[in-house]
């Protein structure tokens, strides 16, 4: 085979093995690939891995199979992928390095005890607000590791001076937004957030009685909006109500309720057992119980 048809040949095996949120082309050589290369490279992502096809083409006359020489091509570039990712978790050893990838969100039933035992966090009821840290993003989606408690002695900074600088980040990161059903479905068909902001937001008669989800413009661990500072106080003010029922049905969202229009919380803690039950997945429920926002006292608490 000629160098010219090893090139082409390569490129196709490589392609094949290749996920849809990867792709594969030939790059002459200029100021960034030194000789002709093949890259491999994420859709979503400006990282490359180059491999030069004149020294891959002497591999080849070595003996080297070209299935195997692309097998091993997508794995290196795979691996380097992950190598990326704990250079990033290393530096979380120095907090001016990370400090804007630090973000608030509630930790699931299942890691709660993780949290409590070696997490940064906070308790309200048995809802736990952790410190997480962004790893990266790809297609669309975060990868996050929660912060172990050791960093805070590493950093010589407070745990509330951490939870502040976290919360100040995740309202950043994620706005509160509001869905009545048709909102949620519209997301789940655009494939993104269809939510109304908290700045335009009026609540319906519709919404008083039956209740509106309060989740992210990603609709992706919203539930953790409730607690964004000053959230709580804009929605009783919105709704011009001296208190409002929380019910957390998923990391993802919670129902609110108008004190008004609820003449019985044991019925919404029983519809809320059967919708986590029913649709819920195990490792996205963060609590069992109802809570309140009174604007009286500014605070939220557990009620039952």
């Amino acid at each position: 085979m000629n160098y010219e048809e090893f090139k082409t040949r390569i490129l196709e095996e490589v392609k094949s093995r290749l996920t849809g949120e990867e792709q594969a082309y030939y790059e002459h050589a200029d100021g960034n690939m030194l000789k002709d290369s093949l890259v491999i490279q994420n859709r979503d992502s400006q990282m490359k891995f180059g491999a030069i096809f004149s020294s891959m083409y002497e591999v080849y006359n070595a003996g080297l199979a070209l299935e195997e020489m692309a097998e091993r091509l997508v794995q290196e570039n795979r691996e380097q992928k992950k190598v990326k990712a704990l250079q990033r978790v290393y530096m979380l050893e120095n907090y001016e390095n990370v400090k804007a990838d630090l973000y608030i969100q509630i930790v699931s039933q299942k890691k709660r005890e993780q949290a409590q035992t070696r997490g940064i966090y906070r308790k309200i009821g048995d809802i736990i607000l952790g410190v997480y840290f962004r790893i990266g993003e790809e297609n669309g989606k975060v990868y996050s590791m929660m912060v172990d408690r050791i960093f805070l002695d590493k950093w010589n900074l407070s745990k509330d001076i951490v939870l502040k600088l976290a919360m100040e980040n995740a309202v950043k990161m994620d706005p509160p937004k509001f869905y009545n059903g048709f909102r949620m479905i519209l997301s789940a068909v655009l494939g993104r957030g269809a939510g109304i902001s908290i700045e335009e937001y009026c609540p319906t008669e519709a919404e008083r009685k039956l209740g509106v989800c309060l989740s992210t413009d990603e609709n992706t661990n919203g539930a953790t909006a409730i607690f964004y500072p000053g959230v709580a106080r804009r929605i009783c003010e919105a709704y011009n109500t001296p208190a409002i029922y929380i019910v957390p049905t998923s990391v993802h969202e919670v129902v609110l309720h108008d004190c008004r229009y609820v003449g019985d919380v044991e019925l919404l803690l029983k519809t809320q057992r059967e919708i986590i039950e029913e649709f819920t997945p195990e490792d996205e429920v963060i609590s069992n119980h109802i809570f309140m926002y009174k604007l009286e006292t500014d605070e939220i608490t557990e009620v039952m």
